[in-house]
């Protein structure tokens, strides 16, 4: 959003309260380019009768201001950097003359380090002189403190390496998130898997996208992967992405520029935004930590399995995953499979009890699982997803509720958990299949 105000009608009053950049404008020529929390308090500050000779001067030649708001300090930062290297405004030098600008070096390393840099030299045509022949520079910035928070934040969602020697034990900030792990100790002639290179890098690029002003770029190229591992059933890799799109967004959402959160910090408050609208649909109040996914998976009747998948807090937990093969249902009939799965889940005491169960299937299943379920585990709360349709069934509730209608992220939970149940019984099918197969007891 750009508002524009002619000097000679400056007023307080006109100016935006929101975070963003300001231009001080002749004709088509940008005279100064700055940034600021709160526009209005940092442009009044160019209007007071005490003001100096250079910004009586800049007042003088302007003949209007434009400004740009953005939804947090980090989004002006990064725009002020990139309007300031295009046009190179007369008065940002000016008025710099007794300071230097600052910059986000990127070595070019094996596990390339990102660290602040200052007082670079320029050569005759403008040109910033590299120190570091073997660094890539991002720049200018005008603000160091702000940067080096901007900075701190993105290591929390993108960890990179900042040690300055290799070190034979993983450093501090490695236990505290902000490094990966494996790129600053043992020797420097360690080898690397390339799994572990092509992660470090992408969050160097990821970064790198960001303080170039390739933010909103890069999460329609996240959101895209996010979807493509979804259609690959590759629901961890889903999962990570999701929280890293969560976390660039809250950059971008936030006033000021936000504190770092610790990976599970930041997983946990969107599991607990998602725990709101599930305690909605269901009409709860109480905890939603432990939900499990259930589906059967069967060719006309034979090698029946069912599968148990199991989500702490939103996240997949594979160790709690189960599979069932079924004994009691010889004939193609899912209602009757999942009775049976669901009679024998509950037997398990030794099992932690869940506070939802998915099952994949529309009324037929709910009510199927819900005659097993009740009298008794009043605690547990029961729903099924219908894939041709896309509605969920909440017991007590007469009409389905259409994911579409639902947020994002919580539509995407329901979608990972029954795409998830679906993946672990029909692998668990093949495998039965393929045993009997070899056995003679099916023909292929």
């Amino acid at each position: 959003m750009s508002n524009i105000l002619r000097i000679k009608e400056y007023a307080a009053v006109h100016v935006p309260v929101n975070p963003g950049v300001y231009i001080f404008w002749h004709k088509s020529k940008p005279l100064y380019v700055g940034k600021a929390a709160n526009l209005r308090k940092r442009v009044s500050s160019y209007f007071r009768a005490n003001a100096s000779d250079k910004v009586r001067q800049l007042r003088n030649e302007a003949e209007y201001i434009e400004f740009r708001i953005m939804r947090s300090d980090i989004e002006a930062l990064v725009t002020e950097a990139n309007l300031i290297k295009r046009y190179m405004p007369k008065f940002n030098v000016l008025m710099r003359d007794d300071k230097n600008y600052f910059y986000v070096a990127i070595t070019q390393e094996q596990f390339p380090r990102i660290y602040i840099a200052h007082q670079l030299e320029r050569d005759r045509a403008g040109k910033v002189k590299l120190k570091n022949v073997h660094a890539e520079y991002i720049g200018p910035f005008t603000s160091g403190s702000a940067l080096k928070e901007a900075l701190m934040f993105l290591r929390g969602v993108f960890p990179y390496c900042t040690c300055r020697e290799q070190h034979k034990r993983p450093c501090l900030n490695s236990q505290i998130g902000r490094c990966p792990g494996y790129c600053c100790y043992h020797t420097i002639h360690d080898t690397h898997n390339t799994k572990q290179k092509e992660e470090y890098n992408a969050n160097i690029k990821n970064s790198i996208a960001i303080l170039s002003g390739r933010g909103q770029k890069l999460l329609k190229e996240l959101n895209y992967a996010m979807w493509d591992a979804v259609k690959k059933q590759e629901f961890e890799k889903a999962a990570e992405l999701r929280d890293t799109i969560a976390s660039i967004e809250n950059i971008f959402a936030h006033k000021g520029i936000a504190r770092r959160r610790p990976v599970h910090t930041r997983h946990m408050l969107h599991w607990q935004k998602i725990e709101r609208v599930l305690q909605t649909l269901l009409g709860v109040d109480s905890p939603i930590r432990r939900a499990e996914g259930y589906d059967i998976s069967n060719i006309s009747g034979t090698q029946a399995t069912g599968s148990m998948v199991v989500f702490i807090n939103g996240k997949p937990d594979k160790n709690e995953y189960r599979m069932f093969k079924i004994k009691t249902v010889g004939q193609p009939d899912d209602v009757a499979m999942h009775r049976e799965v669901m009679r024998r889940r509950l037997a398990r005491r030794d099992w932690p009890r869940p506070d939802m169960i998915v099952i994949d299937g529309g009324k037929p299943q709910l009510n199927a699982v819900q005659k097993e379920l009740r009298p008794g585990n009043s605690d547990i709360y029961l729903t099924a997803l219908a894939k041709r349709e896309e509605e969920l069934f909440i017991e007590g509730k007469g009409e389905p509720q259409r994911l579409d209608s639902l947020p994002p992220e919580v539509k995407f939970f329901f979608q990972q958990v029954r795409d998830e149940s679906h993946r672990f019984a029909k692998r668990y099918h093949h495998k039965l299949r393929e045993i009997s197969y070899r056995n003679g007891i099916l023909k292929k």
